[in-house]
């Protein structure tokens, strides 16, 4: 049981760094699935219901919580909790792919249909590279039972975990939200550990989820000292996660208000990866809040080139390109988005501010009421939008006085 607890928290924390997803398909979220009902909430906009009823259904049916994450996913791209949970529910539901996980299958070993999983998550920790992967311990129990719902390990594994080395009693603290004791395992796990590397990004992302920048700074560059030692690009997972790292350190450093350091630290990203677009993101929006337009249309062009299949990154395109008053280039790019995701509303809310400079009345209508007809009952521009459109409404009812 010893072994297996380490080789499976070894194959959890491989999981959590691998390579990084590249453009090829609007979600590449598997298989279209139809809407699951959702039990205590009418509103089937809310891409947070989908969410919450996905996890709570996920041990009794993994199943309704794969669909449920699949629609969350679709509703919100630029969420990327939905993402990673999507993946965990379909190795839930694969016991096969489960255990090949756990047991610790190498990169160049795993199946497509893995692989592809794999690159859920990596689009998850583009997105929020500190989100929190709550599911799992829960993924780690359906191993140990061989995905037998009616068997219950918790007393059972709480008790091993006391025998445990302190990196697995870390990893097993964090699964279940207890960051205190996460840290003094993986504190007492660097004096054990050969392998160091994992063990500060794992510091480091916990000190990031509590914005305790200084010490999480300090553990990413401690883990980035740690994988340079071993530049082996042969491993996939390792090289890639340096890029991850120092976009990671960035993202808590721009929220910071450290704009130069997180500035430096995006090009570090960028300087492993070229085509690791959240950095071109990122670095377009910091040069567009300090009024450098012509930075910030290039980085974001950059993105939506690289990423060519995310909504997301095309409607943050779209975005920027309307702020610089770009507004045909930025209506080209807001309808791609919604091309990619028709689920998606933030794009139509912007695309009927580009079509309104444009003096565009009946178009802006239009991408009002889509965004009204997609938007969340609970989103806090319906009030805008709504506004919009009667303004819109009471102009073209208006006679024509020229």
């Amino acid at each position: 049981m010893r072994r297996l607890l380490i080789l499976a928290t070894v194959a959890l924390f491989a999981a959590a760094f691998p390579p990084l997803a590249r453009p090829g398909g609007a979600q590449r979220l598997g298989p279209p699935m139809a809407r699951p009902k959702l039990r205590d909430v009418t509103d089937t906009n809310d891409a947070q219901a989908y969410y919450t009823a996905g996890l709570n259904s996920f041990r009794s049916d993994p199943y309704y919580a794969g669909s449920a994450f699949y629609w969350a996913a679709r509703i919100d791209p630029g969420w990327g909790d939905p993402l990673y949970a999507r993946r965990a529910a379909l190795l839930a539901q694969k016991q096969n792919l489960l255990t090949a996980l756990m047991n610790g299958s190498s990169r160049r070993s795993r199946s497509k249909e893995l692989q592809a999983l794999d690159s859920l998550q990596a689009r998850a920790l583009m997105l929020n590279p500190f989100m929190f992967r709550r599911l799992d311990e829960q993924l780690f129990m359906r191993y140990l039972t061989d995905g037998d719902r009616t068997v219950n390990l918790s007393f059972e594994l709480s008790s091993w975990m006391t025998q445990a080395p302190p990196a697995t009693r870390g990893w097993y603290a964090y699964s279940l939200g207890q960051f205190d004791r996460a840290l003094r395992a993986y504190a007492e796990a660097l004096d054990r550990e050969r392998e160091k590397a994992w063990i500060h990004l794992e510091r480091a992302r916990i000190f990031g989820m509590r914005n305790d920048v200084d010490n999480a700074v300090a553990e990413f560059g401690l883990a980035l000292e740690e994988l340079r030692k071993k530049d082996d690009k042969s491993l996939v997972v390792i090289y890639d996660s340096k890029a991850q790292a120092e976009f990671s350190m960035a993202v808590l450093l721009e929220g910071a208000g450290k704009a130069d350091q997180a500035r430096e630290a995006y090009g570090r990203a960028l300087q492993e990866d070229l085509a690791y677009y959240p950095a071109h993101m990122r670095l377009g929006l910091l040069a567009l809040g300090q009024g450098d337009t012509t930075a910030a249309l290039s980085e974001l062009a950059l993105a939506a080139q690289i990423a060519t299949g995310e909504p997301f990154v095309r409607y943050m395109n779209g975005y920027v390109l309307g702020a610089a008053k770009h507004h045909d280039e930025a209506i080209a790019e807001l309808q791609k988005a919604i091309e990619l995701e028709p689920y998606y509303a933030l794009p139509n809310l912007v695309l009927g501010a580009q079509y309104e400079a444009l003096s565009k009345g009946p178009e802006a209508l239009a991408a009002y009421q889509r965004f009204l007809a997609t938007a969340s009952a609970r989103d806090p521009q319906r009030k805008f939008a709504e506004a919009r459109l009667e303004d819109i409404k009471e102009f073209l009812k208006a006679p024509n006085t020229q």
